[in-house]
């Protein structure tokens, strides 16, 4: 097809850009474009989220790649943040570490047999060198040692077990909603945790699939019966339900996976072409089964994924009868930490009607869908996607708690639950 050769056109003029001037995100972010492929997870669940709790000795592993290669020396810092992930201002380095910051990331591999040389680098927390004392939200920072410019920031949670959290997705209350939207009834128990003043001193967030471009927040509870927290069911905590993610199996390279229309392998590199994908919006539900949005480093011809998969130009293409007025589409998921970014837009092809584009990723499983961000600065998910009341989300419950003499903003409950219909 005419775009499988734009497509290719377009890999050809990849290049590496890098910002003369940082800023720090206090959020989850790539600074530099040869960092790729980053995860933060629990030890040994690849897909869950990074969040732990305080004293129970699980860790959290960070794994990325510098697709320059070489051996660059890469150090890390933790910075302690407030429930809204603003730097916890009234606390030291000393009231929430035990032992350094700025340590070096001692742990890298090279790539073997791969046609784009990395190096792979891997860090587990808490370590010997690096432990943290109070539960609440961190940012986890990694800079280069040598040009000392920020190559990435990731966001992650540690936990108290004080309260018991009672939650359950339901269907939306209001007809207008019934048939697109989910909400959660929500219930705190704290009998084993005095709270004096809990509408003041309770602040509960809710994420969808681990997202935070589009969490809730300052939810206060309504009042109390005994050591039960209630929350306004009237008005109780809403998402859009969406839909269930589309999947790009890019794990093979001698044989097509799900979703993938073609493999082309020859002297000049590897592209995989993903099927031409349909607007989901208005038509029936589907349960497919996914990964929440999330993604897997994998390949199904060698062992050691980390360091032998290779890095595939992969396109996508969705049918568009015409191209959206004052607007641009573009592929989001976890890989792409939720953002409309540069390296995923798409263009319009006005012959073909529909939308191309691809970006460099590393083979494994990658969850996916289709945004359009408009002019105005507003992000619709739902032109090519839809939603369904049915879709199987997973949703993450965290309750803060601080009182007036508390210095930090605690992390004292968390639940994970499903939607289930």
């Amino acid at each position: 097809m005419k775009w499988f050769l734009m497509v290719f056109m377009m890999f050809g003029t990849y290049s590496y850009q890098v910002s003369a001037q940082q800023v720090l995100k206090y959020q989850d972010y790539e600074y530099l474009d040869h960092i790729k492929s980053v995860q933060l997870f629990i030890d040994g669940l690849p897909t869950s989220n990074p969040i732990i709790n305080l004293g129970s000795g699980a860790a959290l592993r960070l794994a990325f790649d510098d697709i320059l290669g070489g051996d660059r020396e890469y150090s890390y810092r933790l910075i302690h943040c407030d429930k809204d992930w603003n730097p916890s201002d009234r606390i030291t380095e000393a009231d929430y570490l035990i032992g350094y910051n700025d340590e070096e990331i001692r742990e890298y591999s090279y790539s073997i047999g791969t046609r784009t040389d990395y190096t792979h680098y891997e860090l587990v927390l808490p370590n010997r060198q690096t432990n943290w004392r109070i539960s609440g939200n961190y940012l986890l920072v990694v800079r280069d040692e040598e040009s000392d410019e920020i190559a990435l920031s990731r966001r992650f949670m540690v936990a108290e077990s004080k309260v018991r959290i009672y939650a359950e997705v339901q269907r939306a209350l209001a007809s207008s909603k019934s048939r697109t939207h989910q909400e959660i009834d929500l219930a705190i128990v704290n009998d084993r945790f005095p709270i004096v003043n809990p509408q003041q001193e309770i602040f509960v967030t809710v994420m969808q699939n681990g997202r935070w471009d589009n969490i809730q927040t300052g939810f206060q509870p309504r009042f109390t019966i005994g050591d039960r927290i209630e929350f306004d069911r009237t008005y109780r905590i809403g998402f859009e339900a969406y839909n269930e993610f589309r999947g790009a199996d890019l794990r093979s390279l001698r044989s097509r996976g799900y979703g993938v229309s073609q493999v082309k392998v020859d002297a000049q590199g590897i592209i995989i072409y993903m099927e031409v994908d349909q607007k989901r919006q208005g038509i029936i539900y589907t349960n497919i089964d996914d990964l929440n949005g999330s993604y897997i480093i994998e390949t199904l011809e060698y062992n050691q994924d980390n360091i032998r998969a290779e890095y595939v130009e992969t396109s996508f293409a969705i049918e568009s009868l015409f191209a959206i007025p004052d607007a641009e589409v573009y592929i989001v998921g976890k890989f792409t930490n939720w953002q409309p970014r540069e390296e995923f837009r798409l263009k319009y092809d006005f012959e073909q009607k529909l939308y191309y584009g691809g970006a460099l990723l590393k083979q494994g499983f990658y969850d996916y869908q289709y945004v359009v961000l408009y002019n105005d600065g507003t992000y619709d998910l739902l032109y090519f996607e839809g939603s369904h009341y049915a879709t199987r989300n997973e949703y993450q419950i965290l309750v803060y708690y601080r009182t007036i003499t508390e210095r930090y903003d605690r992390l004292i409950g968390v639940e994970s639950l499903y939607s289930t219909f």
